[in-house]
């Protein structure tokens, strides 16, 4: 049986998998965003969203980018400030505003794009096209179910309530209940 379906140890689990995949394969992304152009690769997801669906709101930009709302407002403020995306506000209800790119954003997004693009082709090269399409449909199948299970509530019960001291206190509580950390305390 596959280790994928069945793990024995958190590597076989799929959201180590992919975060290695991630990490190794975004290295040379993270390398190119930051070291030549000076933007973050939060920063570059924006201006590419922004780049090819033209000018939303911020809290639509933030779904666009499958990004947290908070983070995504500030990383909008770094980018208004280095030039790359400004605010267009709304003539009928000034609380409202847009983001846009600018024209430094919009030559960002035509330089940078095509060299991700290639270290994207590198990284494919291993795959022939009958198993690209594959994986393509498999990461379509893997990413509406995780938002399935992300909308149940992933099976867990316990919410981390940061305020309070998140898992640091429900790992102490349960550790001092009876001196042994039990999981079912950990996820009650």
């Amino acid at each position: 049986m596959s280790r994928l379906r069945d793990p024995r140890e958190h590597d076989d689990l799929l959201n180590y998998q992919l975060k290695r995949l991630v990490r190794l394969g975004g290295a040379p992304a993270i390398r190119l965003c930051e070291g030549q152009y000076g933007v973050t690769r939060q920063e570059w997801r924006l201006i590419a969203a922004l780049t090819e669906s033209g000018a939303m709101s911020p809290s639509s930009l933030a779904e666009r980018a499958d990004a947290d709302p908070a983070r995504v407002a500030k990383t909008l403020a770094s980018l208004v400030d280095k030039g790359f995306v400004r605010r267009v506000s709304n003539p009928k209800d000034r609380r409202r505003a847009s983001v846009i790119t600018t024209a430094s954003g919009k030559r960002l997004y035509t330089q940078l794009f095509p060299q991700l693009a290639l270290i994207n082709r590198r990284l494919m090269e291993v795959l022939d096209e009958d198993e690209a399409l594959i994986l393509e449909d498999l990461l379509c199948r893997l990413t509406q179910r995780a938002r399935e299970v992300h909308a149940a509530g992933g099976g867990v019960e316990a919410r981390a309530d940061r305020r309070l001291g998140g898992s640091r206190r429900v790992w102490s509580l349960a550790a001092h209940a009876d001196n042994t950390p039990r999981l079912d305390k950990l996820i009650a």
